[in-house]
């Protein structure tokens, strides 16, 4: 395809949360939608190639929050495949400068057929449940922020907890101190970097809210307290409920550890999410991706995730918006990702299925049409390219 695109007649779901538009028309040009609207309504540019979507669902593509993409050999094939799946942009919590070099190659068009990826630089307490660059002591923690900014990270992540994996640890156990968290949101803060956290309990989750952390991530033993003071501070939240499930917890028949201390999470982690949503917390998608691959293909992790917010309590919009515009608002980006709306980059995402009347629909790879990515299409199913046209057939 070259020049003007027209999607037209599908059900629109634009990611906003306002209602479906039947028979609706997308216009994209540059890689970019210039128009959305009722295709009775809408100009079709006279030379446009037309994609046929009568009869099918279009969204905008999936962001997934809390990705482990590291660069290595295997990162452009979890990127490839996760793309197929509608998943458009990938956060990786521990890209580090080689997941930097990776995205820069990609949105230079050097990789091709990935997921666009943000890259997070780790910056982490000596032993503590992440690792990479170690600093202890708010100086030292500044000086690592700022070694991390300089090359290039989209956004840091850090611990406040520790974690499931290690045997010699356990989720309760404290990361950094709440001076050393300080020091790090402050410094990322005045390079206009966010932050995000890794903390499953108490002290940390209260540290790293006091502190002004822009993402707490997990929060698997969350509590009241902590729920309620991320909606005053207006917070994101991002469960990575995955983990947790019974499906995750049987993936790791290895670690007896982790499957012990999951189990006791579960009950725990969804009172927290179905609080936190009934109370208006802003709610992010991420899923600790890509999971064991004792039970998880790659790009199944994030619809999954959608499905076990919906088991709290979100309707299916409410899932989608979480997916899309919401976690694009907690990177800071929603001024180009995340609902297709004109100006935005045209991440979209066609599907055979009805997702606002079962969320699972997104979940069975076989009803994903078409995906496309700032305006390409990067994946087909077989025999749809027999659906695009150009306006004068």
């Amino acid at each position: 395809m070259s020049g003007a695109i027209a999607v037209l007649h599908g059900t629109l779901i634009d990611g906003t949360g306002t209602e479906p538009l039947a028979d609706s028309a997308v216009i994209i040009d540059g890689g970019r939608i210039e128009a959305v609207g009722p295709s009775a309504e809408l100009d079709i540019p006279q030379h446009a190639d037309i994609i046929e979507a009568a009869g099918k669902t279009l969204m905008p593509g999936m962001l997934e929050g809390h990705a482990h993409v590291d660069g290595d050999a295997s990162a452009v094939r979890v990127l490839r495949l996760s793309l197929r799946r509608g998943i458009t942009t990938i956060a990786s919590v521990s890209a580090n400068p080689p997941g930097i070099q990776l995205r820069d190659a990609i949105e230079a068009g050097h990789v091709r057929g990935c997921s666009r990826l943000m890259a997070g630089c780790i910056v982490t307490p000596t032993n503590g449940h992440v690792k990479y660059r170690a600093a202890d002591g708010p100086w030292e923690v500044r000086k690592a922020v700022r070694e991390m900014v300089a090359a290039g990270a989209d956004f840091i992540k850090t611990a406040a907890s520790g974690g499931f994996w290690g045997q010699d640890e356990n989720c309760s156990v404290r990361n950094y101190t709440a001076e050393e968290l300080q020091a790090l949101a402050d410094e990322a803060h005045a390079w206009d970097v966010p932050v995000v956290v890794h903390a499953h309990t108490q002290p940390g989750l209260n540290h790293a809210i006091d502190a002004g952390i822009d993402q707490i991530h997990h929060g698997a033993f969350i509590d009241t307290e902590a729920v309620y003071r991320i909606l005053e501070r207006g917070l994101y939240y991002m469960p990575t409920l995955r983990v947790t499930c019974d499906k995750n917890i049987h993936a790791w028949p290895d670690r007896p550890w982790m499957m012990e201390e999951m189990q006791q999470a579960q009950p725990i982690h969804r009172k927290g999410v179905r609080l936190a949503h009934r109370i208006g917390v802003k709610i992010a998608v991420g899923s600790d991706y890509p999971g064991s691959s004792h039970a998880w293909e790659i790009g199944d992790a994030t619809a999954w995730e959608l499905m076990e917010l919906v088991g709290c309590g979100m309707t299916p919009m409410q899932a989608l918006v979480a997916a899309t515009r919401t976690t694009a608002e907690a990177y800071g980006r929603a001024d180009e990702l995340g609902t297709i709306e004109p100006g935005k980059r045209a991440d979209l995402l066609l599907l055979r299925a009805d997702v606002l009347d079962d969320i699972e629909n997104l979940y069975d790879a076989a009803n994903i049409e078409l995906v496309m990515k700032d305006g390409v299409v990067a994946y087909a199913s077989e025999g749809y390219k027999h659906h695009v046209r150009t306006r004068s057939e």
